[in-house]
């Protein structure tokens, strides 16, 4: 699923990124007002609501300051997103929340390539655009042996169906509501 479609905005930012590059760091973010306010002056691509980079950046920030439908990128000039594509957001950014697991992974599991916390990160490093796809080859394959790597693995597969399900609805009413069928 490709929410790139379904928000308003440019085609993906133009900056490639290499291996070599690193992850940008979340931008320093707070609820006020009603609004989730993002402070895009550090980031190293231009504030497009409808980029793939701005898009995670968004579910990503609401998931860990919390939940709101309107967003505000601040800038030079600060840009609002509300209605529709706010709602879109706060629905991915929950789907994210529930995704990873609660309690810190302990011992082996901590080391496992296998472990969710690691799944969960394949998904969302890679959202919006082919959201499952790396995780599940991760998934496929040897795998621990031992009743608790079983259970986890299985678990992780779960969770993995439901993060495409949730998906998928939150695309489908995003195309009803704007009176048009999914691509």
């Amino acid at each position: 699923m490709d929410l790139t479609k379904i928000l308003p905005g440019k085609s993906p930012g133009k900056r490639a990124r290499s291996d070599s590059d690193r992850k940008p760091e979340p931008p320093p973010a707070a609820l006020s007002g009603g609004a989730l306010i993002i402070n895009c002056s550090r980031c190293m691509y231009a504030p497009d609501p409808g980029t793939a980079e701005c898009i995670r950046c968004m579910v990503a920030t609401m998931c860990s300051v919390g939940s709101t439908d309107r967003i505000v990128l601040r800038t030079g000039k600060d840009m609002e997103i509300s209605g529709r594509s706010g709602k879109i957001v706060k629905d991915t950014a929950s789907v994210m929340r529930w995704s990873f697991p609660q309690e810190e992974e302990k011992g082996r599991c901590r080391m496992c390539e296998l472990s969710r916390k690691k799944v969960m990160d394949d998904v969302w490093d890679s959202f919006p655009k082919d959201t499952i796809v790396s995780a599940e080859a991760r998934l496929q394959g040897k795998h621990p042996q031992g009743k608790d790597c079983d259970m986890c693995i299985l678990r992780t597969r779960r969770a993995l169906e439901q993060i495409d399900l949730g998906l998928k609805d939150i695309s489908e009413r995003m195309s009803e509501a704007a009176g048009r069928p999914l691509r």
